[in-house]
């Protein structure tokens, strides 16, 4: 009886230090002085007046296209920051690369200084495994990672490799949700405009608010996923929507 309590007690103790630990380690996701500088840096005067919160749809759809398009031009080579490095907006601005997941962070920063709700998204393919679950466990599984944003006609995707947003025939935003259900027949048949990433086309999983699943990419740089917890958290509530 004894042991049966002690087993239940490692059971409930450990997942509570490893949520604590992954709390107070996570992904910070607020805007430091230096970001502000190197989002103005890259916007400008564009950004003004940005915070309206009377925009029209096709005002937010400007504004958001045009923070994406100046990113992936600021940040114009696809190579990768070694591990261990820090890879916030200034940095980009100052190395001038980074890969999908490096400007994204910087997209979703832009965006939630000027007053809109970001999530960030680890896409993982399944074409190649079959599963979601294989897929997250597999290391060098094709991946990808996007931003969400929410617009005042829902969740819209933002490319961080090339201008493409996720705007159906009917100027309509589609979620990541959504695309995920589509395939290759149902991207041609619903979009006028295809990104030029496959792995939205042939079957993929993804993970809100997980930034890598090695760890290394903000500090502590510990091995442990590098997760947002709010962001994280909105898995869950969607296995039960």
């Amino acid at each position: 009886m004894k042991m049966k309590k002690k087993l239940v007690g490692i059971f409930i103790i450990l997942p509570l230090l490893l949520f604590s630990y992954l709390y107070l380690t996570q992904v910070d996701n607020g805007l430091t002085r230096e970001d502000e500088q190197a989002i103005g840096q890259t916007l400008g005067t564009f950004l003004e007046g940005t915070n309206d919160e009377n925009l029209t749809f096709q005002q937010e759809v400007d504004f958001i296209r045009k923070v994406q398009v100046t990113v992936l031009d600021k940040v114009p080579v696809n190579s990768g920051i070694p591990h261990g490095m820090p890879r916030e907006p200034s940095d980009l601005l100052a190395l001038g690369k980074g890969l999908c997941f490096d400007r994204s962070r910087f997209i979703e920063k832009a965006l939630r200084q000027h007053g809109f709700e970001t999530r960030h998204i680890a896409i993982y393919s399944t074409s190649e495994t079959g599963s979601a679950i294989k897929s997250l466990l597999t290391p060098q599984v094709r991946s990808h990672a996007v931003t969400e944003v929410l617009t005042s006609l829902g969740w819209m995707v933002v490319d961080s490799n090339e201008p493409w947003l996720s705007l159906d025939k009917g100027y309509q935003p589609v979620s990541i949700d959504q695309l995920s259900g589509l395939g290759s027949s149902g991207m041609v048949e619903r979009f006028m405009s295809l990104p030029e990433t496959s792995i939205y086309a042939h079957g993929f999983t993804f993970v809100y608010g997980l930034y890598s699943r090695h760890g290394m990419f903000y500090p502590p740089y510990d091995r442990v996923p590098d997760i947002n917890v709010a962001e994280f958290s909105q898995n869950i509530l969607r296995i039960f929507e």
